[in-house]
């Protein structure tokens, strides 16, 4: 909720959402060395994100009621505002993006079966977890930066990709992640134009709606083990 310059605004606002995005995902890593159980993390994520959302709702108070009115807008989530000449900047970081989470591959197999045996297979674990946050945060805050906050994909469409190849093997997971993003997506996309209706209804109303449930059965299934949220 601030003013750039227009020629700057853009960009401004990419670095903003991908270093605010590094920030908070920085401090999920250093709270989860305190849990090993994935429910506790995920419900650590949605108090870090209900926190943060405090702090927007504060600096709104002193903003420009303008640039408020284009927050709640860009909040609500939309594909639409995005055009071809956007592209020129979304793509080749999105592609940086992409190929540093395909190097982070290797790294997540090994982690899987702890860190200490990661380190034994020779994996630096510090640097692949930098990795790991760089890719996330540049991915995360690209594609927020120009569509806004898209709720519960990050948080559906992994669990849903391991049950769909039957493994959790990041060479197969990673690959089918980024696929049944795109088409989720895409899918949530169309509904909100409500095909054969002049309304359209916020992106995010949709993902909520399909996600929700998901996120609920992930709970209640590592409450009775490891199951899908191992």
């Amino acid at each position: 909720v601030y003013k750039t310059p227009a020629g700057a605004s853009r960009a401004a606002e990419v670095i903003a959402a991908a270093l605010g995005a590094a920030a908070m995902l920085t401090l999920v890593l250093v709270l989860s060395r305190w849990t090993r159980s994935a429910a506790t993390l995920l419900l650590i994520g949605v108090m870090i994100g209900a926190a943060s959302t405090a702090l927007v709702s504060l600096a709104m108070v002193y903003s420009d009621p303008q640039r408020v009115q284009q927050y709640l807008l860009w909040g609500l989530g939309s594909f639409a505002g995005t055009g071809w000449a956007d592209l020129r900047l979304l793509l080749p970081l999105v592609a940086v993006g992409l190929v540093a989470a395909t190097l982070t591959i290797r790294p997540l197999n090994a982690l899987l079966l702890g860190e200490s045996y990661a380190a034994t297979m020779g994996i630096n674990v510090h640097r692949a977890r930098i990795v790991t946050v760089v890719s996330a945060s540049l991915l995360a805050g690209v594609t927020t930066a120009f569509c806004g906050p898209i709720a519960f994909l990050g948080l559906v469409v992994p669990h849903v990709a391991r049950i769909v190849v039957g493994t959790s093997d990041h060479r197969v997971v990673v690959p089918t992640v980024m696929l049944l993003g795109a088409v989720a997506a895409l899918g949530c996309g169309i509904v909100s134009q409500v095909p054969g209706s002049d309304l359209v209804i916020p992106i995010n109303a949709v993902t909520a709606l399909v996600g929700a449930p998901v996120v609920i059965t992930v709970l209640l299934r590592a409450r009775r083990g490891p199951g899908l949220a191992s």
